[in-house]
């Protein structure tokens, strides 16, 4: 039997067991995934796995640890600098960055020219690629100036230090902690939001936005676990597995999440 697992610390709260079960369940594959703790020493307790482990999601903090232990990254895990998969090869691990398809899929049928991004941590070079690849105009806002002027710089980016300012534009994507501008927050905004944070929902920044124009966390972790999927199966992360939609409707069962 195959074996896959998610990594990180914390784990227990991970959803990507039930997700990635459900796929295989659905596709009848003889593949079983599970949940590791670990936060350090990636490429060693990498080289310790026996065969039979295949292909890893990882999540906080070793997607930078996954990028070094790696024998080659895909574009995006480069350019993000942060890889969220792993798959074995013969020449070793191949690591991907799956969570910028996922951010992509979760705003699609969304329309908006320009985005700002709240915060500066690794999900946030993920928004910035994900929106730069579709041609949007990107606008940063983040607590530490310093890493916002760092990747404003690197990505040639516009940024804002109004809070407001920041959460009027057309659409908003945050990368924030749940509860992080919980004391921050008035008002009310018309624009498109991606709230990466899925647990607890709704949050305050949710609640803030037209119900009808909020996205949760959960699409994107939906999508980039789909995304792992293709890859854990010898596509390319652009190649559609049979059935998909089928198998979008076995993980929103899974989660107890509607379409």
């Amino acid at each position: 039997m195959r074996q896959y697992a998610v990594l990180g610390s914390p784990i227990k709260h991970s959803k990507s067991p039930l997700i990635h079960n459900a796929v295989f369940q659905e596709l009848r594959d003889d593949a079983q995934y599970s949940s590791i703790e670990i936060s350090e020493g990636l490429k060693t307790w990498l080289h310790d796995q026996g065969p039979e482990w295949v292909g890893f999601s990882v999540t906080m903090p070793l997607k930078k640890q996954a990028l070094d232990a790696a024998n080659r990254a895909d574009p995006l895990a480069i350019a993000t600098q942060a890889a969220n998969t792993l798959v074995r090869t013969q020449g070793g691990w191949d690591a991907y960055n799956t969570d910028v398809f996922g951010i992509q899929q979760a705003l699609r049928g969304n329309k908006f020219s320009s985005v700002c991004i709240l915060g500066t941590g690794a999900t946030s070079r993920s928004a910035i690629v994900a929106m730069l690849d579709m041609g949007k105009r990107v606008i940063l806002w983040g607590r530490n100036q310093e890493a916002v002027q760092k990747l404003c710089t690197e990505f040639d980016l516009e940024s804002v230090a109004s809070l407001h300012i920041a959460l009027s534009q057309p659409a908003v994507i945050s990368t924030l902690p749940a509860n992080a501008l919980d004391d921050q927050i008035s008002g009310s905004y018309n624009g498109v939001l991606l709230d990466v944070v899925y647990d607890p929902w709704p949050t305050k920044l949710a609640l803030a936005f037209d119900v009808e124009k909020v996205v949760s966390g959960l699409e994107m972790l939906i999508w980039q676990a789909l995304g792992q999927q293709r890859l854990f199966h010898g596509l390319d992360l652009d190649e559609t597995l049979p059935n998909e939609a089928k198998l979008l409707e076995a993980i929103r069962l899974a989660l107890s999440v509607p379409k």
